[in-house]
């Protein structure tokens, strides 16, 4: 039996097999796309909900929020008809520790915003929490959500501030820092949230990202080095839980790294988002150490529905070589540990043969 597995070419094949098959585990994923369709959904915006495990996207013409699990199964969670007429929810928050949905809501004719808030801990439908009214100049862009108080954070492409709205739904003025409107630049884009506190606030055009003291309102700007900054046409932004900043817009995604607390950054890579004629990119949300962006196409497909959505996995090439780094060094470990088996096989092998003799 020794000098079977000693000798053995089957045994031999068994072992490169495990190796070829944990390299290809290891170097060989493939990016995560889910997609789903709709008779009248126009996505929006994008969030991951880590409690419930799907993601979560808006209506770019409709009260409507809806579900969308990794298997592409769609289902609206939220459509509120009492709100004024022709609303929609342009962007999305999730206050996943009060389990509290947050959204934007823009009318057709653009003439008034408000603030929504609904109750998930329950099944639908849902309660509504409040509806507040923005000012009358405001067009929501994004919104953010601090967990420690449960307030929303609401920036405009109309207006060089970010609105704040508590859990009671009072809205008040949070940022007016004169650093937003240097070069004579109006409106704010995507905003998201650090695990420290602060906010990254997005600017687009020119596409710059200002550093938002949580407590005071306090901005000042990032200088961004490297490849184009955070990019002209970028319009959402996410932060991983690593920190780094997913910034997206256009036709392009890059990933944005600090490590003095975002007084300074620099573009760690960059990837074209495959979009195509007809498509647009609705939002970006960040999954544990991923990134996903949701690609929507406007008009309706020849079936009469709208043509196919798809929410997409970013694969970013650092991160990917590092990958094949990590497959090499399980690879070699793997191949040191079988040529040090077949050693002490033959020892033992020797040893018995030495025995019976």
């Amino acid at each position: 039996m020794a000098l079977l597995l000693r000798r053995s070419p089957a045994t031999t094949a068994l072992f490169l097999l495990l190796l070829h098959l944990l390299a290809a585990a290891v170097t060989g994923r493939r990016s995560h796309e889910i997609s789903f369709r709709s008779p009248s959904l126009r996505p929006s915006s994008l969030l991951w909900d880590p409690t419930a495990q799907h993601f979560l996207v808006g209506s770019g013409d409709l009260p409507v929020v809806s579900s969308v699990s990794d298997a592409g199964v769609l289902e609206t969670i939220i459509n509120d008809p009492l709100l004024p007429p022709n609303s929609h929810f342009p962007v999305i928050a999730l206050d996943d520790r009060r389990r509290r949905l947050l959204a934007a809501v823009a009318s057709a004719g653009g003439d008034s915003a408000h603030i929504v808030a609904y109750d998930l801990q329950l099944s639908p439908p849902h309660r509504r929490v409040f509806l507040s009214p923005l000012p009358s100049s405001a067009r929501p862009t994004a919104v953010a959500v601090d967990p420690s108080s449960g307030a929303a954070f609401v920036t405009s492409s109309g207006d060089n501030l970010i609105w704040r709205v508590d859990i009671q739904g009072e809205v008040t003025v949070f940022s007016s820092s004169a650093a937003y409107g240097e070069g004579g630049h109006v409106g704010l884009a995507g905003i998201a949230r650090s695990r420290k506190g602060y906010f990254l606030a997005l600017q687009a055009p020119p596409g710059r990202i200002f550093r938002v003291d949580g407590d005071d309102g306090a901005a000042r700007l990032a200088l961004i080095g490297g490849n184009g900054g955070a990019g002209a046409a970028a319009a959402c932004i996410a932060v991983r839980r690593d920190g780094s900043a997913a910034v997206v817009g256009g036709d392009k995604a890059r990933i944005l790294v600090s490590d003095d607390g975002w007084s300074e950054a620099a573009v760690y890579d960059e990837v074209a988002i495959g979009g195509g004629k007809g498509r647009r990119v609705g939002g970006v949300a960040a999954r544990e150490g991923s990134v996903y962006v949701l690609v929507a196409e406007d008009g309706h497909g020849g079936d009469g529905l709208r043509a196919e959505h798809r929410i997409e996995e970013l694969e970013w090439e650092r991160e990917k070589e590092g990958e094949w780094v990590v497959g090499l060094v399980l690879m070699g470990l793997g191949l040191a540990y079988f040529l040090y088996w077949r050693f002490q096989m033959g020892r033992l092998v020797t040893s018995m043969n030495k025995k019976r003799a």
